[in-house]
């Protein structure tokens, strides 16, 4: 392995640290306010390893990842993610309830007043209801394109 090679893939492991601990971070310092994230959701392609003999394909300059979208009982959304990226949404909510994403069976506790943070990947196409389970309140329609 060259030596541009190891300093891409150590920039890279940067990168995927620095979404870790935002990510585990879970929207400290937000305000309560109503969202105003665009309505897609965040979604990133794994990297590919080459072959053997073969030289990796270039990434592209770091951008800066924006957040999330924040999902509430306030605005129904629609997020949209292409099937194998990871799709990454925060929910936030004034009531204790459980946050349901339809169809890959994925589910989570949220307390009052705070956020939770999910990311998965997008492996099944189809369009999925994200809702309050207790209240049944439709927060996103996650749309999910082969």
């Amino acid at each position: 392995m060259s030596r541009g090679q190891r300093l891409t893939f150590l920039g890279i492991a940067a990168a995927i640290a620095v979404v870790a601990v935002v990510l585990l971070a879970g929207g400290a310092g937000e305000t309560g306010g109503p969202a105003t994230n665009a309505p897609t959701a965040t979604a990133t392609r794994e990297p590919t390893e080459a072959s053997p003999g073969q030289t990796p394909t270039p990434s592209p300059t770091a951008k800066p990842t924006p957040a999330p979208p924040l999902l509430t009982a306030a605005r129904e959304k629609a997020l949209t993610a292409t099937q194998g990226d990871i799709v990454r949404f925060r929910v936030r909510s004034d009531a204790d309830e459980e946050v349901h994403v339809h169809g890959y069976d994925l589910s989570k506790d949220v307390r009052a007043g705070q956020t939770i943070s999910f990311a998965f990947k997008a492996d099944i196409p189809g369009i999925f209801e994200i809702e309050f389970e207790k209240s049944g309140q439709l927060l996103a329609q996650l749309k999910v394109v082969p």
